[in-house]
């Protein structure tokens, strides 16, 4: 959703609320794949699962259904998304957002808020964690019943974002990190283990009573992500592999099943203390990806 709506001249503090560099990215190889591979993976999620329709194909029971709910909403848009229908509106200079079934059923609603409208329970909770800020962005999420807010900020330039439920329990709190933030005993074991990592982003991420680490950057000019707990136990990685790296079983597995194709890229992936491989090859205008076990068994074709 779009920033949180402020009415003219009015702050959090006139709520009686207390109020209050990002790195740049580095341009080199293994960045622009990473970008460029989620932008491709973006485009076709959105071609494959969201459809632009005009409301004249929105089924009547959908469409009437919405028009009672909303009879004054405008700058209307219609998608049609994996067998449901999604509407993005105006109501009262706010932003909304419906998913709706064929029958009119209202599955998930999302609205922008004024900063009057949160709940003093749920900023008293976010300011159990930061004492002054200033809100961003509010939402107000209902699905299934249950309602959700969604609150964002900036401090020093660093991203805090907070769900809660309508009695101000956290459900989820993330935040962007500085490097200095980041636990030195968290960097003390990726160090012993992969080496000295140049951090490029980092998260901190507190959900369900558990506290993680997202961390990622290079190491040894190779692109990693790590996620560990507030214990510093290694939960998940992910590394670029350069072809040298690629353990033998794997390239003699590749050799005999796949004569003739070229590797294109190479990535490890652990978790839970087993690791996989998954290889890119490319034969040709013919791509596939196979994912290996560290003695070469072939595990996945795609």
């Amino acid at each position: 959703m779009n920033r949180a709506c402020f009415p003219k001249n009015t702050s959090l503090h006139e709520q009686n609320q207390h109020a209050s560099s990002i790195r740049p990215l580095k341009n080199n190889f293994v960045r622009m794949k990473r970008i460029i591979g989620l932008f491709v993976f973006a485009l076709f999620v959105v071609n494959t699962f969201a459809q632009n329709i005009s409301q004249s194909n929105v089924p009547a029971v959908v469409l009437n259904a919405f028009q009672l709910k909303f009879p004054n909403a405008d700058d209307v848009k219609w998608k049609l998304e994996k067998g449901n229908y999604r509407v993005d509106c105006r109501v009262n200079s706010k932003d909304n957002r419906l998913t709706m079934d064929y029958k009119g059923n209202v599955l998930k609603h999302s609205q922008d808020l004024y900063i009057s409208e949160i709940p003093k329970a749920v900023l008293a909770t976010i300011q159990t964690r930061v004492t002054y800020f200033d809100v961003n962005d509010a939402d107000k999420l209902v699905e299934g019943g249950k309602i959700t807010y969604a609150i964002n900020f900036k401090i020093d330039s660093k991203k805090h974002y907070f769900w809660l439920d309508e009695k101000g329990k956290l459900l989820k709190y993330r935040r962007i990190l500085k490097d200095s933030e980041v636990p030195a005993s968290i960097m003390s074991l990726i160090a012993t283990k992969y080496g000295s990592l140049d951090i490029d982003n980092a998260k901190y991420i507190e959900e369900n009573g558990k506290i993680n680490y997202i961390l990622k950057g290079e190491i040894n000019d190779m692109y990693h992500t790590f996620t560990l707990s507030d214990k510093a136990t290694l939960l998940r990685h992910g590394q670029d592999l350069r072809n040298s790296e690629i353990p033998v079983p794997i390239l003699n597995a590749v050799n005999t099943a796949y004569s003739g194709y070229e590797i294109r890229d190479a990535d490890l992936y652990e978790e839970g203390g087993k690791a996989k491989y998954i290889i890119q090859l490319r034969k040709s205008k013919e791509k596939v990806y196979i994912t290996f076990s560290p003695n070469g068994k072939i595990l996945e074709v795609k």
